[in-house]
C-alpha cells in the first residue's frame, strides 16, 4: 500500500521462535526477563509519546514480549492488547505469494506462466507479463488505479488493469505495484475455483492455526479492532469502510487489508519454519532476493518479502504495510532466530521505527543518550532572517526538526542535487494548482494527476473545502520550493489559514502528481551521532548544539561546507506536530 512506496525501511527482524504457546487472544500479556522488561519500558515511553499498537518479540524458541500499548479506541477507553485486531496492510502480499506457490505445488500453475493464460483478451503490451513479474513488482503496472475502498468487483478490476498504461516494458525494472498483487489474487480465484479468502483459509491460515486472520471469515467484532487516528482525528477501522459482500473491493483485495493479531502472525512464522504450508523448494523460491528494489539501496524483493542486511550485517527478511493512518511491520532474522511483529494505529507512529529500536535493545546496540542534555537542546531556534526551527526528541532519541519557511528547505529538506530548471517547473505547477483550486477550478489539479477533470471534480472539493472547514478561511499561501529524491520530487506549500498554517506536500513521479499530503508542520529526522551532534544521511545535513559561557544555547546547521547558526529563543518547542500523511491521493 501507499506507505510502502513513500517509506523505505531501515531494518529488522523476526525469526520467530518455535514455542507453541498460545499468543494473541487478549489474556496473555507477557514481558519476560530483563530484555522483555527493557523493551516494555521503551514501549511504555513510546505510548506516553503518542504510540498505540501491539507488539510481539521472540527469540530462540521463547516469547520475550507480547503486549499492547496505548489505546485501541481513545473515545471508549479501550486498551491495546496482544489480542487487538489490526490491519496488516501490504504484509497481505506474502499471503498472496504463498497462495500462488501453493497452487504451483499442486501442479495447477507455474510462476513463469504468462497472465494471458488466465485472462482473455490481454493487450499486446501485456502478453509477456508473467506471474513472476507480478510477484516481484516488475510487470510495469502502476501502484494503484483507484481508492482502497472503491467497491470495484474482480472482473471490473481486471478489465481496468489490462486497459491501463504500463510504466515500462515488463521485466525491465522494479516498481512497487498493488495492482499486480490484486491480479494475482484474481488468478488464485480463477485457478482454484474458490474465493480468495476461502482459498487462503483452507490452504494457508488453517494449516498454520491462524483463526484470527482474514477479511470476513473470522467474523470480527468491530470493538476488537484498533481504531486508526490521524493526529487528534478519529479515522476509524477497516470495518468502518465500505466493503463488498465477500470482502474489500479489488483495489485492496490480495494486495492489502487483511486483519490479524500479533499472535496469529507469530503462528504464520512458525508455519514457515516448517512445511505446514510450503515445501522447502517453495520457500526457497518465496524468500529469494529476486530483484533489486532501487539502484542506490541494497534491498531485494522476493515473493511478498524484502531481504537486506541489517546494521549488524545480518540478513533481514521483512515487509511492512499501511495506509497513511495505521501501519504494521513483520520481519525475521534467520541467523539469530529473532522475531519482531509491530502494529500501530496512529499516523506518523511508524511500526518499522519501533521494530528497529527493539532489535537494538535485544542486541545491546542502543546508543544511550543523556536525557538532561536532550531536554536542554529541545526548544525553538531563530535564524538571522527570523525564520524558526523547533526541535524535540522522540522515544528513540531521534531529533525532530520542525520548520515552516522556504529558506530552510536547503538545510532541512534538499538533497543538494536539485536543478533550478526542474524545481521551478514544479513550483509553478503547484502555484497554479492552489490558485485555481481555492477558486473552485480543478483543471490544473486534474492535469497534474493525469486524470479526467470530471473524476477530479468529484473528489477534490471535499479535500479543499475540508481544509477551510477545519482550519478557517484562507488568507494566503506560499510555495516554499521543490526538492529532489532518487525517484521523485517533493514540492512544499504553506497555506495560511485562520487557525494557523497547514502545509501541503506534492509528490511528483514521472512528471505527474502521485500523492498530496497535508500536515501541521514540516519535519525532518536526525539520528544521534553524539550527545550534541545529529545528522541526516538522506539530505547530508548535520545539526550541532553549542552552549556559550553565559549558558546561551545555539543550533548550528552544516551542509555542503556551509553553516547556518540559530539562537535558542524563549518560545516552547513544537511538541504536538502531526507528521505528513496522505489525505487525498489516487490510492488513498
Amino acid at each position: 500500500m501507499p506507505m510502502r512506496k513513500a517509506i523505505i525501511i531501515l531494518m529488522i527482524i523476526i525469526g520467530l521462535a518455535t514455542s507453541h504457546r498460545a499468543v494473541g487472544q487478549g489474556t496473555d500479556e507477557l514481558a519476560a526477563g530483563e530484555t522483555g522488561a527493557k523493551i516494555e519500558r521503551y514501549l511504555n515511553k513510546a505510548a506516553a509519546n503518542g504510540y498505540a499498537g501491539s507488539v510481539l518479540v521472540a527469540q530462540k524458541g521463547k516469547i520475550i514480549l507480547a503486549k499492547g500499548f496505548g489505546l485501541a479506541d481513545r473515545e471508549n477507553g479501550v486498551q491495546e492488547t496482544a489480542g487487538t485486531v489490526f490491519s496488516i496492510g501490504s504484509i497481505t502480499k506474502q499471503f498472496t505469494g504463498a497462495a500462488i506457490l501453493k497452487l504451483e505445488m499442486m501442479g495447477k500453475l507455474s510462476v513463469h506462466d504468462p497472465i494471458a493464460k488466465y485472462f482473455p483478451g490481454v493487450p499486446a503490451d501485456k502478453k509477456e507479463i508473467t506471474l513472476h513479474h507480478l510477484l516481484t513488482h516488475t510487470a510495469g503496472f502502476p501502484d494503484a488505479l483507484g481508492d482502497d475502498y472503491d467497491l470495484t468487483g474482480r472482473d471490473e478490476f481486471v478489465k481496468l488493469a489490462l486497459g491501463s498504461k504500463l510504466k515500462f516494458v515488463p521485466g525491465e525494472r522494479y516498481r512497487y505495484s498493488n495492482v499486480g498483487f490484486s491480479l494475482l489474487g484474481a488468478i488464485v480465484e480463477l485457478v482454484s475455483g474458490k474465493g480468495y479468502e476461502d482459498f487462503l483459509y483452507e490452504n494457508v491460515f488453517k494449516p498454520a492455526g491462524m483463526e484470527r486472520t482474514g477479511y470476513l471469515r473470522p467474523r470480527f467484532d468491530k470493538k476488537d479492532l484498533a481504531v486508526g487516528y490521524q493526529g487528534r482525528s478519529r479515522w476509524g477501522s477497516a470495518l468502518d469502510r465500505a466493503w463488498l459482500a465477500d470482502g474489500p473491493g479489488w483495489h485492496l483485495r490480495a494486495n492489502g487489508g487483511i486483519l490479524s493479531t500479533v499472535g496469529d502472525m507469530y503462528r504464520w512464522y512458525l508455519a514457515l519454519k516448517g512445511d505446514a504450508v510450503l515445501s522447502e523448494a517453495a520457500k526457497k523460491e518465496y524468500f529469494a532476493p529476486h530483484v533489486r528494489e532501487y539502484p542506490d539501496r541494497d534491498s531485494y524483493y522476493g515473493y511478498g518479502w524484502v531481504s537486506q542486511k541489517s546494521e549488524r550485517g545480518a540478513t533481514l527478511i521483512w515487509h511492512n504495510g499501511g495506509n497513511g493512518i495505521y501501519n504494521a511491520f513483520m520481519g525475521f532474522e534467520p541467523a539469530s532466530d529473532l522475531a519482531i511483529i509491530v502494529s500501530s494505529n496512529c499516523a506518523g507512529k511508524i511500526s518499522d521505527d519501533y521494530a528497529r529500536r527493539i532489535e537494538q535493545i535485544v542486541f545491546g546496540t542502543v546508543r544511550e543518550m543523556d536525557e538532561n542534555a536532550l531536554k536542554e537542546w529541545a526548544g525553538t531556534y531563530r535564524i538571522p532572517s527570523g525564520a524558526e526551527v523547533s526541535v524535540h526528541f522522540d522515544e528513540n532519541d531521534t531529533l525532530i526538526a520542525a520548520y515552516g519557511a522556504g529558506e530552510l528547505l536547503r538545510w532541512l529538506a534538499a538533497s543538494g542535487k536539485e536543478k533550478v530548471e526542474e524545481t521551478s517547473i514544479y513550483d509553478r505547477r503547484v502555484r497554479d494548482v492552489i490558485t485555481e483550486a481555492v477558486a473552485g477550478d480543478y483543471a490544473a489539479l486534474a492535469a497534474a494527476w493525469g486524470e479526467p477533470l470530471a473524476d477530479v471534480q468529484k473528489r477534490a472539493p471535499g479535500f479543499w473545502g475540508g481544509l477551510e472547514r477545519q482550519n478557517g478561511r484562507l488568507a494566503g499561501f506560499d510555495v516554499l520550493g521543490t526538492v529532489s529524491r532518487p525517484d521523485f520530487f517533493l514540492t512544499y506549500a504553506r497555506l495560511d489559514l485562520e487557525k494557523g498554517p497547514v502545509f501541503l506536500t506534492f509528490v511528483w513521479e514521472g512528471g505527474r502528481l502521485s500523492d498530496l499530503r497535508s500536515s501541521e508542520s514540516l519535519e525532518r529526522e536526525f539520528e544521534a551521532r553524539s550527545a550534541a551532534e545529529f545528522s541526516s544521511a538522506l539530505i547530508g545535513t548535520t545539526i550541532l548544539f553549542e552552549k556559550d559561557g553565559r549558558g546561551a544555547v545555539s543550533l548550528v546547521l552544516r551542509k555542503d561546507g556551509g553553516e547556518l547558526r540559530a539562537l535558542k529563543s524563549s518560545r516552547a518547542a513544537v511538541l504536538d506536530s502531526v507528521p505528513a500523511s496522505a489525505i487525498y491521493s489516487q490510492s488513498a
